[in-house]
Protein backbone atom coordinates (compact mmCIF):
# COMPACT_ATOMS: atom_id res chain seq x y z
CA UNK A 1 0.00 0.00 0.00
CA UNK A 2 2.80 2.45 0.83
CA UNK A 3 4.46 1.89 -2.54
CA UNK A 4 1.27 2.80 -4.42
CA UNK A 5 0.77 5.93 -2.27
CA UNK A 6 4.35 6.99 -2.96
CA UNK A 7 3.87 6.35 -6.68
CA UNK A 8 0.69 8.45 -6.62
CA UNK A 9 2.50 11.32 -4.90
CA UNK A 10 5.34 11.17 -7.44
CA UNK A 11 2.92 11.15 -10.37
CA UNK A 12 0.99 14.11 -8.95
CA UNK A 13 4.23 16.03 -8.36
CA UNK A 14 5.27 15.42 -11.97
CA UNK A 15 1.89 16.61 -13.25
CA UNK A 16 2.09 19.80 -11.16
CA UNK A 17 5.62 20.47 -12.40
CA UNK A 18 4.60 19.90 -16.03
CA UNK A 19 1.60 22.22 -15.60
CA UNK A 20 3.79 24.97 -14.09
CA UNK A 21 6.34 24.66 -16.90
CA UNK A 22 3.55 24.98 -19.48
CA UNK A 23 2.39 28.19 -17.80
CA UNK A 24 5.90 29.59 -17.37
CA UNK A 25 6.76 32.90 -18.96
CA UNK A 26 8.53 32.53 -22.28
CA UNK A 27 10.27 34.98 -24.56
CA UNK A 28 11.53 34.89 -28.12
CA UNK A 29 12.89 37.25 -30.77
CA UNK A 30 11.97 37.74 -34.41
CA UNK A 31 10.91 40.11 -37.13
CA UNK A 32 7.30 41.30 -37.26
CA UNK A 33 5.70 39.71 -40.31
CA UNK A 34 2.09 40.63 -39.64
CA UNK A 35 0.26 43.02 -37.31
CA UNK A 36 -3.36 43.89 -36.58
CA UNK A 37 -4.76 46.21 -39.25
CA UNK A 38 -5.65 48.88 -36.72
CA UNK A 39 -3.70 49.43 -33.52
CA UNK A 40 -1.62 46.85 -31.72
CA UNK A 41 -4.28 44.63 -30.09
CA UNK A 42 -5.00 41.45 -32.03
CA UNK A 43 -3.07 38.78 -33.92
CA UNK A 44 0.60 39.25 -34.80
CA UNK A 45 3.03 36.99 -36.61
CA UNK A 46 6.59 37.31 -35.29
CA UNK A 47 9.34 35.08 -36.66
CA UNK A 48 6.72 32.72 -38.08
CA UNK A 49 4.93 32.39 -34.74
CA UNK A 50 1.36 33.62 -34.16
CA UNK A 51 1.05 35.88 -31.12
CA UNK A 52 -2.08 37.35 -29.54
CA UNK A 53 -1.76 40.85 -28.10
CA UNK A 54 -4.46 41.95 -25.66
CA UNK A 55 -5.40 45.16 -23.88
CA UNK A 56 -3.02 43.98 -21.12
CA UNK A 57 -0.01 43.67 -23.45
CA UNK A 58 2.71 46.30 -23.00
CA UNK A 59 4.07 47.76 -26.23
CA UNK A 60 7.52 49.36 -26.12
CA UNK A 61 9.12 51.23 -29.00
CA UNK A 62 12.54 51.88 -27.42
CA UNK A 63 14.50 50.97 -30.55
CA UNK A 64 12.15 52.03 -33.33
CA UNK A 65 8.52 51.79 -34.28
CA UNK A 66 6.51 48.63 -33.97
CA UNK A 67 5.90 47.91 -37.65
CA UNK A 68 6.25 45.19 -40.25
CA UNK A 69 9.93 44.20 -40.45
CA UNK A 70 10.83 45.49 -36.96
CA UNK A 71 12.98 43.18 -34.84
CA UNK A 72 11.21 42.56 -31.52
CA UNK A 73 11.29 40.61 -28.30
CA UNK A 74 7.99 39.00 -27.35
CA UNK A 75 7.29 37.91 -23.78
CA UNK A 76 4.24 35.93 -22.76
CA UNK A 77 2.69 32.56 -21.98
CA UNK A 78 0.95 29.74 -23.79
CA UNK A 79 -2.73 29.59 -22.90
CA UNK A 80 -5.36 27.38 -24.48
CA UNK A 81 -3.10 26.69 -27.46
CA UNK A 82 -2.34 30.38 -28.10
CA UNK A 83 0.70 32.46 -27.23
CA UNK A 84 -0.57 35.48 -25.27
CA UNK A 85 1.93 38.35 -25.27
CA UNK A 86 2.52 40.27 -22.05
CA UNK A 87 5.05 42.53 -23.80
CA UNK A 88 6.23 43.30 -27.33
CA UNK A 89 9.33 45.50 -27.52
CA UNK A 90 11.49 46.67 -30.41
CA UNK A 91 15.14 45.62 -30.17
CA UNK A 92 18.35 46.15 -32.07
CA UNK A 93 19.34 42.99 -33.92
CA UNK A 94 22.88 41.97 -32.99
Amino acid sequence: MRKSALATVIILACLVLAFNVALAKQDFYGNVQQMPESGFVGEWVVGGRTVTATNNTEFKEKHGKLQIGAYVEVEGKEKDGKFIASEIETKIKK
